[in-house]
């Protein structure tokens, strides 16, 4: 099945074009770690 989603993909494949900011990242990050501080995970 990996083979057969890797050749298909290949077919038709497009460079990979990063859309979101490293403002947004960093303020999700913020957020994920602001919920998890003091878990004991």
């Amino acid at each position: 099945r990996i083979d057969h989603f890797v050749a298909s993909h290949n077919e038709n494949c497009q460079p990979f074009r990063w859309t979101a900011t490293a403002d947004s990242i960093l303020e999700k990050l913020h957020r994920l770690c602001s919920r998890i501080t003091g878990t004991e995970h």
